[in-house]
């Protein structure tokens, strides 16, 4: 008995001892403090707190450039133009950064255009960047800022896409690439891309896209005619439906991110697709090729009018008789010709000689028109065990 009182003792003992070098987080809980602290059971972790919703997303950050050094005399490609060209010169940069005979010189201006006429717009910047940065090549890319207004001194202003609008800035365009080609350097303007604006509703996105891509077709042809290359890249950017992709196969053909979520720009993967382009124009012509020029469309034939007596002289040839192709359907009830009034052929009150097959060939020559209207047989091919013509008499 005492050696059983005695554990007792013991025991009440070491419960009071774990009891009271338990955490202060078991006092809390005391039945299941109580074992863990006794058994040695692990504590819960802490669950972390939820992520802050207004929190900012952490920036993407693009892998550097690296180029290798460029020879005194590398030929300089200039790029001008908007917050788009300004991705263009990093993807051209990319392009030709193991080519030390190839420099690449961007002069974009982010929020530039040909919509308004300020020292910092393209209408009235180009002389200057021109003239103060001379280049072997130059390079364009400038419109997606112009969805907007052009002022008008002392009047509204005239909006986008109107034809007003639509006649000024075609004079801005030319007055540009005017000043590009004086320079007597090959030159490419780069086509403009379909976006995708968050911040804009599905219609007025729909809108945007239709304008940019009226500005491709404004800037084409001006270009072509000046003896430049227009780079079209709108496919490039599109799904299988022609309508905006944030992603797609990269340059190597590995499916990449090319826009950022803004839908307007490009990552360093589009970037550099966005540039491939124009590379393989510019490579091209340094190897001794040259711009395609313009590609004009053939006109479309024109008959001249005949003579008078050669159209009266006499009928024109009869086309090959229908029935000698497999399968042709021999209408009796319709008249193509001009007197025929419908009702079946051989009607009376027709006129035979007015009822014509597709093409010109009379009804009233046809097999079915001389076994169904006039009851008469109809003649066997040639060669056939029921042709009488060649039997012998």
């Amino acid at each position: 008995m005492r050696i059983g009182r005695t554990a007792i003792v013991f025991l009440t003992a070491m419960v009071f001892a774990t009891l009271a070098a338990a955490p202060a987080a078991a006092q809390h809980d005391p039945i299941g403090g109580f074992f863990r602290a006794l058994f040695g059971v692990p504590q819960r972790q802490q669950v972390p707190s939820a992520i802050d919703p207004l929190a900012q997303p952490k920036k993407r950050v693009e892998p550097k450039i690296v180029e290798v050094p460029k020879i005194p005399d590398a030929q300089v490609v200039l790029v001008i133009g908007d917050i788009e060209a300004q991705g263009l010169g990093y993807g051209l940069q990319m392009a030709f950064s193991e080519d030390p005979t190839i420099a690449i010189l961007s002069k974009s201006r982010n929020a530039s255009g040909l919509t308004r006429e300020s020292e910092g717009e393209w209408s009235t910047l180009a002389t200057k960047v021109l003239a103060e940065n001379k280049a072997d090549f130059v390079v364009v890319m400038v419109g997606v800022n112009d969805y907007q207004t052009i002022p008008v001194p002392g009047a509204k202003g005239l909006e986008a896409g109107g034809e007003e609008w639509t006649k000024i800035y075609g004079e801005r365009l030319d007055r540009l690439i005017a000043q590009i080609r004086a320079t007597g350097k090959p030159f490419w303007w780069v086509g403009l891309p379909p976006t995708a604006d968050p911040d804009r509703k599905p219609t007025a996105r729909a809108a945007y896209a239709a304008f940019l891509s009226s500005l491709n077709d404004m800037a084409r042809p001006r270009v072509q005619a000046a003896g430049g290359g227009f780079v079209d890249i709108w496919n490039a950017f599109t799904d299988e439906a022609g309508f905006y992709a944030s992603t797609g196969p990269d340059v190597e053909g590995q499916i990449k991110k090319l826009r950022t979520n803004d839908g307007v720009l490009f990552t360093r993967a589009g970037q550099r697709k966005l540039a491939f382009f124009v590379e393989q124009e510019i490579r091209k012509v340094m190897r001794g090729g040259g711009i395609p020029s313009l590609l004009t469309l053939p006109e479309e034939p024109r008959a001249e009018p005949r003579p008078e007596e050669a159209i009266v002289g006499g009928p024109p040839p009869l086309p090959p008789a229908p029935w000698t192709v497999v399968g042709p359907i021999v209408p009796l009830g319709r008249a193509a010709g001009p007197d025929g009034d419908g009702g079946l052929a051989g009607a009376p009150g027709r006129t035979r000689a007015a009822e014509y097959l597709p093409g010109g060939f009379p009804i009233v020559s046809t097999p079915a028109h001389r076994r169904l209207v006039d009851g008469l047989p109809i003649e066997a091919p040639a060669g056939r065990v029921d042709d009488i013509s060649r039997r012998v008499p």
